[in-house]
């Protein structure tokens, strides 16, 4: 069975208004202060500031594994 271009447009755009609803809302959520302070020390070009990041992943995974 062949569908009309028609028919494929329409479920198109319901698709993409589906997921314009559902990702909108993302959009309008706060930053989490992890992105914000990263986003800041790359701005303000401190070298160090990435070192910082990585070890406060290191120690959130580390966290994480001893949750478990």
């Amino acid at each position: 069975m062949r569908r009309s271009p028609m028919y494929g447009q329409k479920v198109g755009d319901q698709i993409a208004e589906l997921l314009r609803q559902r990702y909108d809302d993302v959009l309008r959520e706060p930053l989490p202060d992890r992105f914000r302070d990263l986003l800041e020390g790359l701005e303000m070009d401190r070298p160090f500031f990435l070192a910082e990041a990585r070890a406060r992943e290191d120690s959130d995974a580390d966290h994480a594994l001893t949750e478990r």
